[in-house]
C-alpha cells in the first residue's frame, strides 16, 4: 500500500509529470468520480494516521507525514524548524487540500504577528528599558533568552550601573575597588568588575561558601592563634563620633566582650583592654588620642596636626624643600612596631575636604610599619546616627588615597548609635593579621 505521506504527492502531481489519469479513462464524468474515490481514501488514511499518531494531542512531527512537510519546505527554500512544522502538520490534517496554496507567511517562523512586541523595539530603546532594572534584575533577565542576554551584557549599561551602585556600597577594600581596576586598564568588563567588587554579590558568595567556612573556622579553632593588637586612632574619635570608644569599651553592649585590660609599655603610651568577638576571637585594642580629654573638650576647631601630640613637625625635609612634614613621636613609633592592624575612624558626616585633610596622620602612622605590608589598616567611616548625612565609601576612599597603600586595607560604612558595621571590620582585622 503507498504511504500516507505521499499520497497528496500522488493527487497533485507536478505539471512536468504525466497525469495518471490520461489514457486510462476518456469520459470526464468517469474520471471525476475517480478521483472523488481517491479523495476519499486519502482522508480515510488521514484519519487513521491522526488517530494512531494522535496528532492533535501531540507536538511531535513524525512519520511520513513530516518528511513530506520538509519537502514542501525546501520547495520554498525555508529551514524546517520544530515550529513550522507543527504549524503546517494542523493545517495539513485540516485540509490537505490548501498545503499548497498556503501563504508565504506560514512558512515563515518570523512572522511579526508571533513576534513579541518587545523584540521589534529598536536596541537603543530596548537597552534604555533595561537601564531601569538593578543588577540583580539585569541577571534575572539574561536567563530569559539568547538575544536578551546579549542586550544585558552591553558595556555602556554596565558602566552606568557600577557608577550609579557605587556610592550605595557600604564597603571597599583593596581587592574590591572599581577604581584600582580602571586606573591598572584590567581587561575585565565593566560586567564583571561589578561582580567583583559589588557588597551584594561578595555576601551571595560567602553564603554558598557557608558550609565550607563554618567547617574551616571549626578546624582553625584547634590551631593556637595570638590575639592581634591593633591600634585606634583618626580623626572620627574626637568629633561628633567620638562615643565609639565608650560604647565599644564602657557600655555593655551584644558585640564585644570585655576580658582584661592591660598597662602601657612605651613611656605609658599603648594601655587598652582585651575584647572578644561573638565569635569567640579575642585582640588587644589601644585607642590613641592627639591630646587629653580636658584639651578635647575645651577647645574647637583646632588644629589638629598643630596641636597634634603623637606627631611632632617637621619644618625641612631630609631633600632640602620647605614643605611640612610630621613624623611620629618616639613612644609612638616604638608601639606602631608591635602592632597587628589599624583602625582609623572618620566622621563621614563632615565634608570630603575634612576627611582628607587628616591623611596626613594615617600615613603618618603607616609610614613606620611600610616594610610590613601584611599589616591591615581598617577605615571605620562613621555617622552618629543612621539618620545622619553619610559620605560614601567611595570618596572616603578618595580623599585618603587608599589606593597607595602597600597593604592590605578595608573602608566600612559603621553607625556609632548601634555599632553597626563595627564588628564586620573588626572581625576583618583579626583574619587579615591571622593570614600573615
Amino acid at each position: 500500500m503507498m504511504s500516507v505521506a505521499h499520497m497528496p504527492c500522488t493527487v497533485t502531481s507536478q505539471p512536468s509529470q504525466e497525469p495518471i489519469f490520461s489514457h486510462e479513462y476518456q469520459d470526464e464524468t468517469v474520471l471525476d468520480a475517480e478521483i472523488s474515490n481517491v479523495l476519499n481514501s486519502v482522508k480515510d488514511l488521514l484519519k487513521k494516521y491522526r488517530m494512531y499518531s494522535k496528532a492533535a494531542e501531540s507536538s511531535v512531527v513524525s512519520g511520513g507525514l513530516q518528511q513530506y512537510l520538509i519537502r514542501q519546505l525546501k520547495r520554498k527554500n525555508v529551514t524546517p524548524d520544530k515550529s513550522t512544522l507543527e504549524r503546517l502538520q494542523a493545517l495539513y490534517l485540516k485540509d490537505s487540500s490548501t498545503v499548497h496554496m498556503l501563504p508565504d507567511s506560514v512558512y515563515n517562523n518570523e512572522n511579526e504577528n508571533n513576534t513579541p512586541r518587545f523584540n521589534r523595539l529598536p536596541v537603543n530603546l530596548k537597552l534604555h528599558i533595561f537601564s531601569f532594572l538593578d543588577a540583580q534584575g539585569l541577571c534575572q533577565a539574561s536567563r530569559v533568552c539568547r538575544g536578551w542576554c546579549q542586550l544585558t551584557s552591553d558595556a555602556l549599561l554596565w558602566q552606568r550601573r557600577l557608577k550609579a551602585d557605587l556610592p550605595k556600597w557600604d564597603v571597599l577594600s583593596h581587592t574590591a575597588n572599581p577604581k584600582l581596576y580602571q586606573e591598572t586598564e584590567s581587561e575585565l568588563t565593566d560586567k564583571e568588575v561589578y561582580f567583583k567588587c559589588s557588597p551584594e554579590v561578595q555576601q551571595c558568595q560567602r553564603q554558598e561558601l557557608s558550609t565550607f567556612h563554618q567547617v574551616s573556622q571549626v578546624l582553625k579553632s584547634f590551631l593556637p592563634k595570638k590575639a592581634p593588637r591593633v591600634a585606634m586612632f583618626g580623626p572620627g574619635l574626637e568629633t561628633n563620633t567620638s562615643s565609639i570608644v565608650r560604647k565599644m569599651l564602657y557600655e555593655d553592649n551584644e558585640t564585644f566582650q570585655r576580658i582584661a585590660m592591660f598597662p602601657g609599655q612605651f613611656e605609658g603610651m599603648g594601655a587598652g583592654m582585651t575584647m572578644k568577638l561573638p565569635s569567640g576571637n579575642n585582640f588587644h585594642l589601644t585607642v590613641l588620642y592627639t591630646a587629653t580629654k580636658r584639651e578635647r573638650e575645651m577647645t574647637q576647631n583646632r588644629d589638629r596636626l598643630a596641636t597634634n601630640k603623637l606627631l611632632s613637625k617637621q619644618k625641612q625635609n631630609q631633600d632640602g624643600s620647605d614643605s611640612e612634614t610630621y613624623e611620629l613621636q618616639q613612644s609612638i613609633k616604638d608601639l606602631c612596631h608591635t602592632l597587628d592592624a589599624f583602625v582609623f575612624v572618620v566622621d563621614a558626616s563632615c565634608s570630603a575636604e575634612t576627611v582628607e585633610s587628616s591623611k596626613r596622620e594615617l600615613f603618618a602612622m603607616i609610614n613606620e610599619r611600610w616594610l610590613a605590608p601584611y599589616v591591615p589598616v581598617l577605615v571605620l567611616s562613621c555617622i552618629p546616627e543612621s539618620s545622619s548625612h553619610r559620605l560614601p565609601a567611595s570618596d572616603v576612599v578618595l580623599a585618603l588615597d587608599l589606593c597607595e597603600l602597600n597593604r592590605p586595607w578595608l573602608v566600612r560604612d559603621a553607625v556609632v548609635d548601634s555599632l553597626s558595621g563595627v564588628e564586620k571590620g573588626i572581625q576583618w582585622i583579626v583574619d587579615q593579621s591571622q593570614h600573615k
